[in-house]
């Protein structure tokens, strides 16, 4: 009788665990305006990813503060001159002939997007929506950061990318899952489109460093 009410309890509580993450409750990445991004608007959604991330759990801090360490110097770069820089290209052409502070916070922070986009479209793409989804964030870490780090960087990262949440914990069941993946499928594109325009500024003002950290 005791092991079936375990059971029992153990079910229940799986099935009640609420979503870690809401993507409705996101504010989202806004459309370009004329081919530009709104660079208030960006670092406002950039900053909601990081929160996003923050419920992956507490080994993925680093993770966390460097997303929020980019941000940061991309805002005191912006509030410097809020006018001159509404725009993130205006930003970067504006700060280029200065110093890379402000392009090399671009650039970490868009891999950083770019790691998170990928892993979301893993998962919107599961077909068969698997609850482990440590190999979407794995594929994900492999097309995006991986490049860039070096053999100390990739051995932490492995260690850290083992405790991510199942599927249901990290955007639910039942309803709850299907209002996300039914979000996701407008937030995803929005993203990566802003994501391809940084590349190819970045690009174009050969700031696109491939340094290994």
């Amino acid at each position: 009788m005791c092991s079936s009410v375990h059971v029992s309890t153990y079910i229940v509580n799986s099935v009640m665990e609420p979503a870690r993450v809401i993507f409705s409750k996101l504010k989202a990445f806004p459309p370009a305006i004329e081919g530009k991004i709104e660079t208030e608007e960006f670092l406002k959604a950039a900053n909601e990813i990081v929160e996003v991330i923050r419920t992956f759990g507490t080994l993925f801090t680093p993770v966390v503060s460097d997303m929020s360490g980019n941000i940061n110097k991309l805002r005191k770069s912006y509030e410097k001159d809020c006018d001159k820089c509404k725009y993130l290209e205006d930003l970067i052409v504006f700060h280029a002939k200065k110093d890379n502070f402000t392009a090399d916070a671009l650039l970490w922070l868009k891999r950083g997007l770019q790691l998170i986009c990928t892993f979301f479209e893993n998962i919107y793409n599961d077909v068969e929506q698997t609850q482990a989804i440590k190999k979407h964030l794995q594929d994900a870490y492999e097309r995006t950061l991986r490049p860039y780090h070096g053999f100390i960087v990739q051995t932490t990262i492995k260690i850290i990318y083992n405790w991510i949440p199942t599927r249901s914990q990290l955007i639910g069941q039942g309803p709850i899952h299907e209002e996300n993946m039914n979000v996701l499928s407008s937030y995803l594109p929005t993203l990566r489109d802003h994501l391809n325009r940084l590349d190819a500024l970045l690009k174009q003002y050969k700031l696109d460093d491939n340094k290994q950290v």
